[in-house]
């Protein structure tokens, strides 16, 4: 059980994160300043940097709150995973896919933000980039993963298969919560499972 001192250190550090994501999502990352997001937190600049010496460390706590969200957890080679993604794609069927994606679309509105906003940071932070990349990766590796136990597909097709279906799924999230064209969730997730599949599953 943490003590009262860790606790509220958690507090602090869960406000900061809090209204960073606020301004940056109303400010956008390169415009908001370490300075609004203390004040808006309640704290100090100083307070800021004793938790976050820079702003890629925030980012890096961002991230680290999606894979929680996700139940993405960390391995010996502290590469994130998801299990449950591995066996979805392992076990082949439809209407697994569906609900695995059902499941994360739930989750849309309250981790999309922050993939937002690391994209966002992204663009004018190499570190970031290199941090999000990363990511990428390791979601594809699960769905590569989920084929290499089924012994599915020529090995060398399973990385560009997992690109694929993790760039549709992205696509389709993005559009979502972006709200830049948002379609039905229902039948996007119908054509997505159905596309993930066909592009994972079905050899035939």
């Amino acid at each position: 059980m943490p003590s009262l001192r860790e606790a509220q250190k958690q507090l602090t550090r869960d406000r900061i994160v809090e209204r960073a994501l606020e301004l940056f999502v109303e400010k956008g990352y390169s415009a908001t300043t370490i300075d609004e997001i203390a004040a808006a937190a309640g704290t100090t600049r100083v307070t800021f940097y004793a938790y976050y010496p820079s702003r890629t460390d925030l980012m890096k706590d961002f991230m680290a709150r999606v894979n929680a969200m996700l139940d993405r957890a960390y391995g010996p080679d502290s590469a994130s995973t998801a299990a449950e993604l591995v066996d979805v794609v392992r076990e082949a069927k439809l209407e697994g896919i569906l609900a695995w994606l059902e499941s994360r679309a739930v989750l849309w509105p309250d981790f999309r933000p922050y993939l937002d906003v690391l994209d966002e940071a992204a663009a004018v932070d190499p570190e970031v980039r290199a941090i999000v990349d990363g990511w990428h990766e390791e979601v594809i590796s699960d769905i590569v993963r989920g084929m290499e136990l089924a012994g599915r597909f020529q090995p060398e097709t399973r990385h560009i298969r997992g690109t694929l279906a993790f760039t549709q799924l992205d696509y389709v999230a993005t559009l979502w919560t972006r709200r830049k064209y948002e379609p039905n969730r229902e039948h996007a997730l119908e054509v997505l499972a159905d596309s993930w599949y066909h592009l994972l599953c079905d050899e035939g």
